[in-house]
């Protein structure tokens, strides 16, 4: 089967739904087997908006930060995601104590992607045919 014969028309617009699927690679829906736990997270913090963009003003940088809220009725405590040198870091306990990638640091790249994939196709009206 060629790259041709299993393409597919992109969504309109990504959703927390439809944003782990979708494959700008591939050009089609991609379903992985079985979802980890913190893939499962991350999706429950795209689906409650729990990612909000915080733009410091008059820093010397000018540059923002990243929050991860709780997922409401689940957890309490709300998380600040920073860009490091190109790497996101994340003030919950797994990303320091162990420096790897945590759930909210994939839901921050989740909503990017939706963010992104949305401004470019409903924003500017660019079809997606």
């Amino acid at each position: 089967m060629s790259y041709e014969e299993i393409k597919e028309e992109p969504p309109t617009e990504l959703t927390a739904h439809n944003v782990v699927y979708w494959s700008e690679h591939w050009k089609k829906l991609v379903v992985k087997d079985g979802e980890t736990a913190k893939g499962a997270k991350a999706k429950k913090f795209v689906e409650n908006n729990c990612i909000e963009y915080v733009k410091k003003e008059n820093s010397e940088t000018g540059k923002g930060y990243y929050i991860c809220k709780p997922i409401p009725n689940y957890n309490k405590t709300t998380h600040k995601i920073n860009s490091v040198n190109g790497e996101f870091e994340c003030s919950c306990q797994e990303y320091q104590t162990y420096k790897r990638q945590c759930s909210h640091i994939l839901a921050l790249y989740l909503q990017l992607k939706i963010w992104n994939w949305n401004k470019k196709n409903l924003n500017m009206g660019i079809s997606t045919i």
